[in-house]
């Protein structure tokens, strides 16, 4: 040990001279941990060996070396080992190659040409190329001790090598980056139309330049106002695609037939090409030239375009030169629009109109009839508070819808003619109708079907039962007791069949058809022989949007039998019969049907339509709460008043014709009686407010005609009984539509019935 501290000593004397900044090394079969020491005892750079490094290096210098170069040389001698010099910060740390790079070596953006020439990571970010194809390129180049990562989302390149390395990547980067920089290419098309070629162009872009490179792609777009072409891509590959447009852009070129697939969004691709079947074959032919049209070679007049049809991709398929083919497409669009839809609700109510009338009379109507209009009078007469409805329930029933404008304001459009909002009550006051029967047993519903249809389609529904009916019986050949019976099922129940057609002004044309079978009760001797009714009626009607047409005129007759007796005396034996009377009793029952439909103009609005459904049920309980309480207190007050009411089944026979004084009518603001003479007194028959149904004609409401006193100015609409009495003999008849009663819109969604002067 002692004589290797004397011989790198005498080395050292003898080899180093020392000139200024400069070093003059000349060393043969120098052990290398020697020389790191040397290094680091000349330049005054702390080293760290981590364990043993074995081998001996001989270096020769023609000239002095700069003392920063030792740092750089050392790291150069120690790599022919396998080793390297890592930059620590305050020191250097000996270590292998292969572990260098995750020593922590130092990181930067840059490739630096000073430095002490130890290994350092660099991160290049590209812009023209893609890092991932750059790293699999520039991967074998490296050194075995060098390694590199791409990173896709920021693009980026992170190399760790020696700064000589880092050089020389960074040069071919550059190289290649410049060569694969992009560039703009506008190009203005001269005889075609940019609309024409460009599906073309854009998939001859992507069949010919490799689409996995990104470099390699070419973006292409179009610009309609200026008939161009737009390019950005290397500018070799702009070139190449250059060519290829000017050959579409040749004199002549559009008019070469092509095969087309036009995609049907919302039509039925057969009739679809039913339609353009009939009009294709006008567009082209001799006979249908203009001056200027475009012919094929030699003069002659374009092939007529072919259209097929693939049923099972719902799209057409066209055969036809770029003028065709753009007059075709431009029809189709219009035609494959989203079509509107029609949502009927219906409602079938069986109405006993005997049991009807004794309602009406019992709440004071004229005559016994409850009418819509009635009940609408009596809510404008109630003082009762404004119906709330909300603007979305509003727009829904005015069929308006929200829309903005080119600065993004949002403005509401309403197609229909009048605003709802100017009878709703009305409306409501039907509703109450139809609850005020079905409460008091005078109305069942039968049935409450909806269905939804497109336009100018029948929908139809049927609610029911089969049933089995002996159709033929016969005796069989084999023997004396065998009897073979034949049956046949039908329907038993309601069919509903509705065929909406929608017009401009959002009115909807329903064709409408309803049969209601039954069983006659008590028919044939046997389950399997029933004796079968149907009543139906077809018509066509035009209404708006959510308003409800009645259809009526179903009727039925009910014949049974009634026992009227004597409480406790009618219940003796024998005598019992004395205070018992027997009689027939009959009753009709007639089958109204409700129906109202609903337009979607959009798929969409089906979302929103059982909101306001709901939304509008729910007004109607309160309207009808509104009227079946006034009601009420009224039959209250009559009572209090000793007023009475005739029931249907009174016999004005009871009342003596001279002395019998009664209240006659209904109440009056005077609360008067009058002596009534028996020949005086007339029954007024109560009319219907029904549609009456006529066969392929638009349904018409039957005017309904009262005798009303038209001088009261009474608080409510009841007639007094001395004026029914002159209206009687006048036989001056009003109609009730004209009685001063209406609907005030307040704003804020809000209406108000009130009553008129």
């Amino acid at each position: 040990m002692k004589f290797n501290r004397l011989a790198l000593g005498l080395i050292l004397a003898l080899s180093i001279q020392l000139h200024a900044e400069k070093v003059d090394l000349k060393f043969n079969n120098l052990n290398i941990s020697d020389f790191i020491k040397m290094v680091a005892k000349v330049t005054g750079k702390n080293i760290l060996i981590d364990g043993e490094i074995k081998g001996k290096i001989n270096f020769v210098s023609n000239k002095p070396i700069e003392k920063s170069e030792l740092i750089p040389l050392a790291t150069a001698i120690l790599e022919t080992k396998r080793m390297t010099l890592v930059n620590k910060g305050s020191y250097y740390i000996v270590v292998k190659s292969a572990t260098a790079p995750g020593e922590g070596v130092p990181v930067s953006s840059r490739v630096s040409s000073h430095g002490d020439g130890t290994m350092r990571t660099v991160v290049f970010q590209l812009s023209n190329v893609n890092a991932a194809v750059i790293r699999t390129k520039i991967k074998p180049l490296l050194h075995r001790s060098a390694k590199i990562i791409s990173f896709k989302k920021n693009n980026l390149l992170a190399i760790t090598a020696y700064p000589h390395t880092l050089k020389s990547i960074k040069e071919l980067i550059n190289k290649i980056e410049n060569r694969q920089s992009k560039q703009t290419k506008i190009i203005r098309l001269q005889n075609a139309r940019v609309k024409d070629i460009y599906s073309n162009i854009q998939n001859m872009a992507k069949a010919i330049f490799p689409q996995d490179i990104i470099s390699e792609r070419v973006s292409v777009m179009q610009d309609i106002s200026s008939n161009a072409i737009i390019l950005v891509g290397k500018e070799h590959n702009i070139q190449q695609l250059e060519r290829y447009i000017e050959q579409l852009d040749l004199k002549g070129e559009g008019n070469i037939q092509k095969m087309h697939v036009i995609p049907l969004q919302n039509s039925n691709v057969e009739e679809m090409e039913k339609i353009l079947s009939k009009i294709v074959p006008q567009m082209t032919g001799a006979s249908n030239l203009a001056p200027g049209s475009p012919i094929g070679k030699g003069g002659k007049p374009l092939p007529k375009a072919v259209i097929a049809s693939d049923i099972e991709r719902n799209a057409l398929i066209v055969l036809a030169s770029e003028e065709q083919y753009l007059n075709i497409y431009d029809t189709v669009k219009k035609l494959d629009i989203e079509k509107a839809q029609v949502y009927i609700q219906a409602k079938i109510v069986e109405v006993n109109t005997n049991l009807a009338e004794n309602i009406g009379i019992k709440y004071g109507f004229n005559g016994g009839s409850i009418t819509s209009n009635g009940l609408f009078s009596i809510a404008a007469n109630a003082g009762a508070g404004p119906l709330a409805l909300s603007s979305s329930l509003l727009g829904f029933l005015n069929n308006s819808t929200t829309q903005l404008d080119k600065n993004g304001n949002s403005y509401t459009t309403n197609d229909r003619p009048f605003k709802f909002a100017s009878g709703i009550s009305k409306v409501f006051s039907l509703g109450a109708q139809l609850d005020l029967l079905k409460q008091n047993g005078a109305a069942q519903i039968l049935s409450k079907p909806s269905v939804l249809s497109t336009n100018n389609k029948e929908a139809s529904i049927y609610v029911g039962r089969t049933q089995s009916i002996l159709t033929q019986a016969q005796q069989s050949t084999q023997g004396a007791s065998s009897v073979i019976n034949n049956y046949s099922r039908e329907d038993i129940g309601i069919t509903l069949k509705v065929k909406p057609r929608l017009s401009s002004n959002n009115k909807v044309s329903l064709e409408i058809e309803t049969t209601i079978e039954d069983i006659l009760p008590g028919s044939g001797t046997s389950a399997d022989r029933p004796t079968t009714t149907k009543r139906s009626v077809k018509t066509t009607a035009i209404v708006n949007h959510a308003e409800t047409i009645i259809l009526g005129g179903l009727i039925k007759s009910a014949d049974g039998k009634s026992v009227t007796k004597i409480p406790i005396l009618g219940d003796i034996p024998i005598i019992g019969r004395l205070f018992t009377s027997k009689g027939n009793s009959g009753s009709k029952v007639n089958v109204v049907i409700y129906i109202t439909p609903y337009i979607i103009k959009k798929s969409s609005d089906l979302s929103s339509l059982r909101q306001h459904l709901d939304e509008l049920e729910s007004v109607q309980q309160q309207y009808n709460k509104i009227i079946f309480d006034e009601l009420e207190n009224r039959v209250q007050d009559s009572s209090k008043d000793g007023h009475v009411t005739f029931d249907s089944s009174s016999n004005m026979d009871d009342f003596d014709e001279d002395e019998e004084e009664m209240p006659v009518g209904f109440p009056s603001s005077k609360k008067e009686k009058r002596v009534i003479r028996k020949k005086n007194i007339q029954r007024i028959t109560p009319t219907q407010e029904i549609y009456t149904p006529r066969i392929e004609s638009r349904v018409e409401q039957t005017p309904q005609t009262q005798y009303i006193d038209d001088s009261s100015n009474s608080e409510n609409d009841y007639v007094r009984s001395d004026s029914i009495m002159e209206r009687l003999k006048e036989k001056k008849p009003i109609d009730l539509n004209q009685i001063n009663t209406g609907i005030e819109y307040n704003e804020g969604t809000t209406f108000s019935d009130v009553s008129g002067e």
